[in-house]
């Protein structure tokens, strides 16, 4: 399946119990600025309206992506040898 070029899977199983379950899952956004590895939706149109998200968002993407790098740089920066950090 696709939508906006971008692929997503229609899966459905049956969870412990035997109650039936559904799925739409999208792998594609696992790139910057998103780094999604995937991401599960209950509906179709769910799945549509967050493609539609991303893609017509990216430039608010692009800003989270950088404060949240920005943040982590002044992190690790602050940290010294003297505060017996090892790293994560």
């Amino acid at each position: 399946m696709q939508y906006r070029n971008i692929p997503y899977e229609y899966d459905e199983w049956t969870a412990y119990g035997g109650k039936k379950c559904k799925a739409y899952t999208c792998k594609y956004f696992n790139f910057y600025p998103y780094h999604k590895i995937s991401f599960s939706t209950n509906t179709e149109a769910e799945m549509k309206d967050e493609i539609d998200n991303l893609i017509d968002n990216r430039v608010q993407y692009e800003y989270r992506r950088k404060l949240a790098n920005k943040a982590a740089a002044s992190y690790y920066a602050s940290k010294s040898r003297f505060d017996n950090y090892t790293g994560d």
